[in-house]
């Protein structure tokens, strides 16, 4: 089995939550070796590439993409081709469609076209196509038990195509005491879903309860949604209490300077962010929604209705005036992902998964 060679499709090295996951998956996997082919290596930006030493990478952007992308399959005579995020997913699958005979396997990493600001007529056409080279494949996997059930409710697939792996992450078992500065931090892409407007409702309300607290937000502007932030911010006098500030390279530095991590996104396929969050000893308080209700503790209420901002507040303020709750609330959530979200427990479940296809 170790020369058994597995091809990695995908849109962008863009340092984003699928692609970082795709980038430390790689690094753990033994028994399988992975080259990728990508439509943009993103040098110009933050990109995973550097995560990616030893790996053979293709590129190509333009309408030569799919006859290169036939020609590395049939040249290295990949056993595997594996699919991650939509456009990658066309790619793969119009190949595996006209013929070509290696294993397509997608990943689905989110509900794409069901979330706020997204385009409903691209994705009602593509999700036409999408749906028939998700028949096509030879195998599905989910990242989340709500992809799972998506897929088969939303999508008709049959459930015994798709199997559901989780992220998982590095983790660190180090639980590292808080300095309870009253620091309050989001880091995301800054979308219309991601729930920015309803943290800085939460901070406005804070605000009124307690003029220390501070909030860091952080994250790439992909969508000119930035300016919309910036002018509610002033516009509910929080300049001096709220910072906008750039996606960080380095997510560690981020939770480094906050207290605590706010999420309250509409819609996620997994959350990677929040599992980063934890394992960084920085407590969460986010929208109870799957897949974050999957691996969140919600042992002290921590899981809430993204909507009631007034809940939000008052519970957050209520968790900093306790030193002590701020810190059990803590350690529930850090020893609930030591146990069940290991990179190490991921990738052995995919490397399974290959092992298992190849030999039915």
């Amino acid at each position: 089995m170790n020369n058994s060679k597995i091809l990695f499709v995908m849109p962008t090295l863009k340092k984003d939550g699928a692609e970082v996951q795709i980038a430390n998956l790689i690094s753990y996997f033994k028994h399988f070796q992975i080259d990728i082919f990508t439509f943009d290596l993103y040098k110009e930006g933050d990109s995973i590439i550097n995560q990616l030493d030893g790996i053979k990478i293709f590129t190509n952007h333009g309408l030569s993409t799919i006859v290169s992308l036939n020609k590395v399959i049939n040249e290295n005579n990949y056993e595997i081709v594996h699919s991650h995020l939509p456009k990658a997913d066309f790619y793969v699958g119009l190949l595996k469609f006209f013929g070509n005979k290696f294993n397509h396997i997608i990943t689905v990493h989110a509900q794409y076209g069901d979330r706020t600001g997204e385009s409903k007529i691209k994705y009602f056409i593509f999700n036409i196509f999408w749906k028939a080279f998700l028949n096509k494949s030879d195998g599905i996997i989910a990242i989340s038990q709500k992809i799972n059930k998506w897929l088969t409710n939303n999508k008709s697939i049959d459930e015994n195509k798709i199997a559901t792996i989780h992220y998982g992450i590095k983790i660190d078992k180090q639980i590292k005491k808080i300095n309870n500065k009253k620091i309050v931090g989001m880091a995301a892409r800054m979308l219309p879903w991601k729930g920015w407007d309803k943290v800085i409702e939460t901070a406005s309300i804070l605000n009124e309860l307690n003029p220390n607290y501070k909030f860091l937000l952080a994250g790439s502007d992909d969508q000119n949604y930035k300016s919309e932030l910036q002018d509610l911010i002033e516009n509910k006098n929080l300049v001096d209490m709220v910072l906008l500030h750039d996606h960080y390279s380095n997510i560690e530095e981020f939770f480094s300077k906050i207290d605590l991590f706010l999420f309250l996104s509409e819609s996620e396929g997994f959350g990677l962010v929040v599992l980063e969050a934890i394992q960084n000893n920085t407590p969460v308080v986010c929208s109870n929604i799957e897949p974050l209700s999957e691996f969140v503790d919600n042992s002290h209420g921590t899981l809430v209705d993204r909507n009631n901002v007034q809940e939000i507040a008052n519970l957050i303020n209520s968790i900093f005036s306790s030193d002590e709750l701020l810190n059990k609330i803590q350690i529930k959530q850090k020893n609930k992902i030591v146990k069940e979200f290991s990179i190490i427990s991921t990738a052995k479940k995919y490397e399974n998964y290959y092992i298992n296809l190849l030999n039915n």
